[in-house]
């Protein structure tokens, strides 16, 4: 039974000690995430700007478009003439209001984009600290992991070696199958490993103190009167005392 402890306390180190890289890795991915999402929303801010310039140098086209075509007014002979010139002033202002609109909504974009870019980078601080400091934790276990894995190996070579041999070769086929266990007591003539009862014979060995294997499940079984229910001790109630019968006036 001891050496069925350290085998558990082993296989759960050494599962810990598994998942210690993909832990490791999945916080290097959620950073990696976090870095993605500062970059896109330096990219989305770059790009509104770079829209925003745009419209700045078209709004400015048109007002020098419009600027020419007075001067241009100036020199006019005839009203039709006047009227095309006054149709494309209108056409001009029609744009540059236009372009008005889609400036304040590209400066509200902006606006916008710099908020999520500055939130996406402090995110990303704060969380590159955190996993900074989760890392070194992670790193400060594995140490202390790797210490206890060095005593149970020691203290698991030493159970093994006062171990029957035949037992340890019956223990180490059935720990090593899909069980997981290779050793369980006996309860109310039962194998506690997998609930089968045994036969009365061999319960009464296990119960004089013989190592049995079950016939159902291959585990080494062992006897263990400490776990056997405890009788609950039945207190009896006070009895009441008998009332006195009055018959025909008689007490």
């Amino acid at each position: 039974m001891r050496l069925q402890t350290i085998d558990g306390e082993t296989a759960t180190l050494r599962a810990e000690i598994a998942a210690l890289p993909k832990r490791l890795a999945a916080l290097e991915t959620r950073l990696a995430a976090e870095r993605s999402a500062v970059e896109d929303a330096a990219k989305a801010l770059k790009d509104e700007e770079a829209l925003k310039r745009r419209l700045e140098s078209d709004l400015k086209d048109q007002q020098q478009k419009i600027a020419k075509l007075r001067d241009q007014m100036s020199n006019v002979k005839t009203n039709e003439e006047y009227r095309a010139f006054q149709h494309e002033i209108e056409f001009a202002e029609a744009e540059i209001k236009k372009i008005e609109d889609r400036e304040l909504e590209s400066m509200e974009r902006v606006e916008q984009l710099e908020q999520k870019r500055k939130a996406a980078e402090s995110e990303l601080k704060d969380n590159t600290k955190a996993v900074e400091i989760e890392k070194e934790d992670a790193r400060a276990a594995s140490v202390e992991q790797q210490k206890k894995l060095e005593d149970l190996t020691r203290r698991r070579a030493a159970e093994r070696a006062v171990v029957p041999e035949e037992l340890l070769r019956i223990y180490d086929h059935v720990a090593g199958s899909s069980r997981g266990t290779g050793v369980a007591y006996a309860q109310g003539q039962r194998c506690m490993g997998c609930q089968m009862y045994v036969r009365p014979q061999m319960w009464n060995q296990i119960r004089g103190g013989e190592i049995m294997t079950c016939e159902s499940c291959g585990r080494l079984m062992y006897y263990d009167s400490s776990r056997e229910p405890q009788p609950v001790a039945v207190v009896e109630k006070p009895k009441k005392r008998a009332k006195k019968v009055r018959e025909a006036g008689v007490e």
